[in-house]
């Protein structure tokens, strides 16, 4: 088993003593997603299923029915499991996301607010028209609605995740796990692709059917099973060939993300920088409170983005150890 090493950046997260990392969350969560309980029960029955056939099997034909079936459900629980960490995950962040939304509308509603008063002095003075300050009147009620609306979507999701998780959230622990030592050779790939085995499986079969025709077989069945074992070759050919393309996709996305996740980490601590910057003019009266404000929420801005693409990274990156026959538990997000 190779190992995995994980790159130590944690945002805004209250980590303790008792701090959770995301494989113990996904741990948790078992117990109460749906998801994964479904998936479990579907995996049994596979299983069942699979023994069952094997013991019934008459011939060499009805063995490769049977592994067909069984490798079908394992194709399918790989994605029902898909489903399951990406609905953990989508929890979690949407959690810390939401929080950030909340924090930038309340900063927009005081902007909204005193740029409110500040053109209200303004219309007592006869400086502005009565258009210009209803104008900034409505301002104050689109951010009103808008912290509104996020406040219920910070409530929805803090619901959602208590629906699978309802220890502390704020002892999550987020890491943005290196891809190094994540990758895996072609061969080892395909070995693990679950399409390719059934194609497999099909191409034995329709070898099967050619080599057990009967004696006496007319000329338009033999020739039928000939095209039908040479379509099944060539279709196991080209699969194997776009198999390899969207392993080199796959391992380039990856790379891609974890690059623009580096980057969007030294944008965010550029524009906190900024923002600390501008706090330290304000205190001195140098800058305007709309001014620090705005910064607040260019530092905010780029913290959110920072955490959807986190989101984004971790499920393709999943989804790669699933493909390759291993887990997140194994690797210890």
């Amino acid at each position: 088993m190779k190992k995995f090493s994980l790159l130590g950046v944690t945002l805004l997260l209250v980590v303790g003593v008792f701090s959770a990392n995301l494989t113990e969350v996904f741990d948790t969560s078992k117990a109460n997603s749906t998801i994964y309980k479904t998936a479990q029960a579907d995996l049994e029955i596979t299983n069942l299923d699979y023994e069952k056939s094997k013991i019934e099997a008459v011939n060499k034909k009805a063995e490769l029915a049977s592994e067909l079936a069984f490798y079908n459900g394992l194709s399918s629980y790989n994605t029902s499991m898909k489903d399951y960490y990406s609905d953990i995950l989508d929890r979690v962040l949407n959690v810390y996301i939401e929080e950030v939304n909340l924090k930038i509308a309340n900063l927009q509603l005081k902007n909204a607010q005193i740029d409110y008063n500040n053109n209200k002095a303004l219309y007592d003075r006869g400086l502005i028209s009565n258009d210009g300050l209803k104008n900034s009147e409505l301002n104050v009620k689109d951010a009103q609605t808008n912290l509104e609306t996020v406040q219920l979507n910070l409530e929805t999701a803090l619901d959602n995740l208590k629906k699978v998780y309802n220890k502390d959230y704020k002892q999550i622990e987020l890491k943005i796990p290196e891809y190094e030592g994540l990758f895996v050779t072609d061969e080892e790939y395909l070995a693990k692709n679950y399409n390719l085995k059934l194609v497999s499986l099909n191409v034995e079969m329709s070898q099967y059917d050619l080599n057990n025709l009967p004696y006496n077989v007319s000329q338009y069945d033999r020739r039928k099973a000939e095209v039908t074992h040479q379509k099944n070759l060539l279709t196991l050919e080209d699969l194997q060939y776009t198999l390899v393309d969207a392993h080199k996709t796959t391992k380039n996305t990856i790379e891609t993300l974890y690059k623009t996740l580096q980057n969007l980490k030294e944008r965010m601590d550029l524009s906190q920088s900024t923002y600390n910057d501008t706090k330290e003019r304000f205190d001195k009266g140098l800058v305007s409170e709309i001014e620090l404000n705005t910064a607040n929420i260019n530092y905010l801005t780029a913290q959110k983005n920072y955490y959807d693409s986190l989101k984004n990274y971790i499920k393709v990156y999943i989804n790669y150890l699933i493909d390759t026959g291993r887990s997140p538990e194994e690797v210890g997000l």
